[in-house]
């Protein structure tokens, strides 16, 4: 007697289940809001997918589905231009669908329809939690601390070089009207589809490697849809933590990605980029022009002023100058006529005595006289030589002055081996210049052409 239990073929079990299927469920369309897992588009038209449904990170449902090749252009006309970026993996969408049981196959899910609306309203979902999530761990305005330098350089630009953006920045860029020259370095990427976030997540790091004066990310436009990838919390984050500036030219009118947000600054069309970058050059430059204006001109001033001082200053030593020998010519003649006079005066005198003498002594004998005549002579010998010696101070006391006036005379100094510095001409009297200003040393047979570096103080 055989002591096996009582079993079922799987097909019956399989056909009771289908039985089952068929009768309550089977022919009954409904929306189904889950999640794309995995998506298989197969060469014969038909698109296999991997429905799920997560609950704090863990799968808690899942089922196979299926898109028929006849369904598909249907869809396409219903997602229009977003077709392709909501059929993907990771995506959220509510679908119209009923369900299929196959004893060979299993349970499948047969979609029929996919509501576009969901989908973008999913979009503008995750793109508020990436900006929360970005919030909260303080990294959505950490790349507009970073100071944009005066003048940009060097430009790493992360595009499409197919696309028109593209080419409206490069254009802009190489062909500015004001001929400035830009170092600029290409990492093609994608900038939609399912390998975009990968590649431009790998050429910003790569970019993070090197310092450039900024980084530009642009796109030609598109749908809400098409832009999403700039949605990426990853892109994101990464943008946020660039060491350098991050412009950001998206090509859209209204809609504002995360990465707007996280961008140092954010543009409508990669054309504004490029037309900031030119312009932010353009003022620089005109900023330069304006102050090299404004020093010439204070430049020209103060050397008009110090010519004057010193022409002032020239004319008062040749009027000091010229006073002074006058002066000193003057009392020189006074004193000769004083000695003169005083001379003419003592003789006077002494021939009066002499008289008076001559007189009173009448009777004095010839030696007495020839004595007092003698007597006489030596005076006047003597007196001739005091005035001589009067003379002869105040003659070397007239060729001292002469010679301290001569010596003070710049062809003078330049005999004794100094030099008479000159800036254009004009004396240099110590004054700050520009650096590598022309200074000629002036010497006795020689000039020597210098530049100014720096001034520096005696005794410091």
């Amino acid at each position: 007697m055989s002591t096996l239990p009582t079993y079922y073929s799987l097909s019956k079990i399989l056909n009771r289940v289908k039985t089952i299927i068929d009768d309550n469920i089977a022919g009954k369309d409904f929306w189904l809001k889950v999640e794309i897992a995995n998506i298989n588009f197969h060469r014969s038209g038909h698109i296999y997918l991997e429905l799920a449904e997560n609950q704090n990170g863990n799968t808690i449902a899942k089922c196979k589905a299926i898109i028929w090749s006849y369904n598909v252009p249907n869809i396409r006309q219903s997602l229009g231009e977003n077709y392709s970026n909501i059929l993907k993996k990771g995506n959220e969408i509510l679908c119209y669908t009923n369900i299929q049981f196959d004893t060979a196959y299993g349970l499948s899910l047969i979609i029929t329809n996919v509501n576009l609306e969901f989908a973008v309203g999913q979009i503008e979902k995750k793109r508020q939690e990436t900006i929360d999530r970005l919030k909260k761990e303080e990294l959505i305005d950490l790349n507009k601390q970073l100071q944009v330098p005066l003048v940009i350089t060097s430009i790493a630009v992360i595009a499409s070089k197919n696309t028109s953006g593209y080419q409206d920045f490069i254009k802009n860029i190489e062909d500015n009207q004001y001929g400035y020259r830009y170092n600029v370095e290409i990492f093609s990427s994608a900038v939609q589809g399912n390998a975009a976030e990968n590649e431009i997540l790998n050429s910003l790091k790569i970019i993070n490697q090197k310092k450039y004066d900024c980084v530009v990310i642009i796109r030609g436009g598109g749908s809400k849809m098409d832009l999403d990838i700039f949605n990426s919390y990853e892109i994101s984050k990464q943008v946020s933590q660039m060491q350098s500036p991050v412009f950001s030219g998206i090509g859209h009118e209204t809609d504002i990605t995360v990465l707007d947000f996280t961008a140092n600054k954010a543009f409508k069309t990669p054309t504004e980029v490029s037309n900031f970058i030119v312009n932010k050059t353009y003022d620089f430059e005109k900023r330069i022009i304006n102050n090299y204006e404004l020093i010439f001109e204070r430049y020209k001033k103060l050397i008009d002023t110090k010519f004057s001082d010193l022409k002032l200053f020239t004319e008062g030593i040749a009027s000091a100058s010229n006073s002074f020998t006058r002066l000193r010519r003057g009392a020189l003649h006074t004193l000769m006529n004083r000695i003169v006079s005083n001379t003419s005066l003592l003789i006077n005198q002494e021939n009066n005595k002499l008289s008076l003498i001559n007189q009173d002594n009448l009777q004095q004998s010839k030696r007495l006289v020839n004595n007092q005549r003698e007597l006489i002579n030596k005076h006047a010998e003597v007196l001739g030589y005091l005035v001589e010696n009067v003379i002869n101070n105040k003659r070397a006391y007239l060729s001292n002055a002469l010679v301290l006036i001569a010596s003070s005379s710049p062809k003078t100094i330049l005999n004794k081996g100094f030099s008479i510095p000159r800036v254009n001409g004009n004396l240099y009297t110590g004054q700050e210049l520009p650096k590598d200003t022309i200074i000629k040393l002036e010497f006795k047979d020689s000039v020597i052409v210098t530049k100014y570096v720096k001034k520096e103080n005696n005794g410091k």
